[in-house]
């Protein structure tokens, strides 16, 4: 909880998320800048720190930021590193693609301020599009990445982070994951440092932070010998242990697997030489060498990808791991898993039966995500499957964000989903390659986020699509965080509200229309309009969030909602056509839940027999 983030109270112990220990830590290491965009499942970070900073004012005074996106996020961060002071920047996994041009070319500068990124990665791919692990970019980069395996080591591994930063001049991956980062533990606090947030005179230091060529060519090597300080103090590092066991098998593990082993072995009543690495780049080569030399094998237990499988295949030592097929290779662990896997290298027996439960798939009802009752972006995919069935076969691409969604029956409005922004850039592509019509949808943040250039690319080269901006006012999926469309910024102050028609004017679309999408039929039209249109055509559907707008007039006590009358005729088209999940159909007659509706009015629209009313 907030409270128990922002106690200034060292030796207490409160309980955590692990996002909120992550946020403790960059507290307690005295964080100066602090710039995230939201994903999940590192948002929470972000959106602690945005509260943190107003109570915490005149104490330890920071910086916080919601960044357009996860370049300028770490670039923010960057910024402060290189006036000295301590900048962070935190994303989820895929949000690392983004900044991967400045991570790369940061690395060679270094930090002075210390530096930490934050990737939340995502196993088993919970709300992301792929499996990504990111410790390959610290072995791509060439920079230290540090992994906790609890809640606990979440706080302090954040705080001793910037100082290894600092120590080394050199930037941080701190990789956390889904299972961490959306765990409760209890965490012993630090002190909160006392500071104000001072500006600084500029110190010029051209011949290390305009990485041109020449330059770059000089600042490499330094890097490596920097890479190889961190290695030996890794290797010293009270962060990676042994533990003592029986036999001549071992067990290497790194972040919250370390926990499974350890339940594991309990439970299989073995207990094996274990060593833990909490920094897994750089591979802390003593430490495994001593752990190694008594041992005839080692079972590598690891979340992803083999990164430290492959690293151990160098040494002479049997390895049971992903790459041999003892481990799995795809998805999250648990400890059955792990049980399975250390069972199966010692010939033993698990301790629980494994049962194929397949069938029990088949049994189950369907209970697929859907879109809030009263969603805007529901309306919207109505008008689009709409015209749809009218003129034909139609792309849609569409993006990541709750629209998403609109893949599902009966909307189908989702043709190609790839990453943030993709859904204008692929257009730009079938544009010049099929005769069909195309309507591209993206939320307003996702717009903000990476689908500017794009827009600017299909204008340029008289790419011709429609692309509909559902924008909702927030950061919808990771939240409702703010973003520069809103006008709110970080730490709840007011900023200035960048307005989405007046930057798609500004890449020279011609065609733009604002539309309410719960007035479905003028929608219609505009799609219907757009269509015929000679170029880019952009409509923004323009409506707040469900939740929050259904929050505030339950607040104000102005909400209102639907009932189905007498009139009904049981067409079942709000069903069948619109698909409210607050119209409940029980076999018998359709019914309109009072708790989840928020009022929209879509449905009595959508209803040919005018049998959905206000409800008295």
């Amino acid at each position: 909880m907030l409270k128990d983030v922002i106690k200034d109270s060292a030796g207490e112990k409160v309980f955590l998320l692990g996002n909120e220990a992550i946020a403790r830590g960059a507290i307690e290491a005295g964080i100066d800048v602090f710039a995230a965009y939201p994903g999940t499942p590192s948002s929470e970070v972000a959106d602690t720190l945005s509260e943190a900073c107003k109570l915490l004012k005149g104490k330890m005074d920071f910086y916080m930021e919601y960044s357009a996106n996860e370049k300028v996020a770490f670039e923010v961060a960057v910024g402060a590193s290189l006036a000295g002071k301590r900048g962070m920047a935190a994303m989820k996994h895929v949000g690392v693609n983004v900044a991967a041009d400045t991570l790369f070319s940061f690395a060679y500068v270094g930090a002075r301020g210390g530096f930490v990124l934050l990737t939340a990665d995502d196993p088993f791919m919970h709300s992301s599009q792929n499996e990504q692990d990111n410790r390959w970019y610290g072995m791509a980069a060439k920079l230290p990445v540090i992994e906790p395996s609890s809640v606990q080591e979440a706080k302090d591994f954040t705080k001793i982070a910037f100082e290894i930063s600092e120590k080394f001049g050199i930037p941080i991956i701190l990789r956390s994951y889904t299972r961490l980062s959306h765990a409760s533990g209890i965490v012993k606090l630090g002190e909160i440092p006392e500071k104000r947030l001072e500006k600084v005179e500029w110190e010029r230091h051209p011949e290390k932070d305009v990485v041109l060529p020449a330059i770059a060519r000089k600042l490499k090597p330094i890097l490596l010998e920097k890479l190889e300080k961190v290695r030996k103090y890794f290797e010293e590092s009270s962060m990676n242990w042994i533990e003592d066991g029986e036999g001549d098998i071992g067990v290497l593990t790194c972040g919250l697997s370390y926990a499974y082993a350890k339940e594991a072995m309990e439970r299989l009543k073995v207990k094996l030489p274990l060593l833990k690495i909490s920094t897994p780049h750089p591979f802390p080569k003593k430490i495994v060498e001593d752990f190694i030399s008594n041992l005839d094998g080692v079972i590598v237990v690891e979340e992803v990808d083999p990164f430290l499988e492959m690293q151990l295949r160098n040494y002479d030592v049997e390895i049971y791991g992903k790459m041999n097929g003892y481990m799995p290779m795809n998805y999250e662990y648990n400890v059955n898993v792990v049980e399975a896997g250390i069972a199966k290298v010692m010939g033993i027996k698990p301790s629980f039966e494994q049962k194929d439960v397949s069938y029990l798939v088949s049994k189950a009802p369907p209970r697929p995500p859907v879109l809030c009752a009263g969603c805007p972006h529901t309306a919207s995919f109505y008008a689009i499957r709409q015209v749809v069935n009218e003129v034909g076969n139609t792309v849609l691409p569409s993006d990541i964000g709750c629209y998403t969604l609109g893949i599902n029956k009966p909307f189908e409005g989702v043709d190609i989903t790839i990453c943030m922004g993709a859904s204008v850039g692929v257009s730009n592509g079938l544009a010049h390659v099929v005769r069909n019509p195309i309507i591209a949808t993206i939320g307003d943040s996702t717009f903000i986020h990476a689908g500017i250039p794009a827009l600017i690319n299909a204008v340029y080269n008289n790419a011709k699509f429609v692309l509909v901006i559902l924008d909702n006012q927030t950061t919808g999926m990771t939240g409702h965080q703010p973003h520069p469309g809103t006008g709110v910024k970080g730490c709840g102050e007011v900023g200035k509200a960048v307005k989405i028609e007046e930057i798609v004017k500004g890449c020279g679309v011609e065609f733009i229309e604002v539309v309410q999408p719960y007035n479905v039929n003028r929608m219609i039209e505009v799609l219907k309009k757009a269509i015929k249109h000679n170029g880019v055509a952009v409509i923004i559907a323009r409506q707040p969030c469900a939740i929050l707008w259904a929050r505030e007039r339950r607040k104000k006590g102005t909400l209102v909602t639907f009932r189905v009358t007498e009139n009904c005729s049981l067409c079942l088209k709000c069903l069948k056509s619109f698909n409210c999940p607050a119209i409940v159909y029980d076999g018998e007659k359709v019914e309109i839940d009072e708790a989840t509706c928020v009022g929209c009015g879509v449905c009595a629209k959508v209803c040919p027999e005018r049998a959905i009313r206000v409800r008295s």
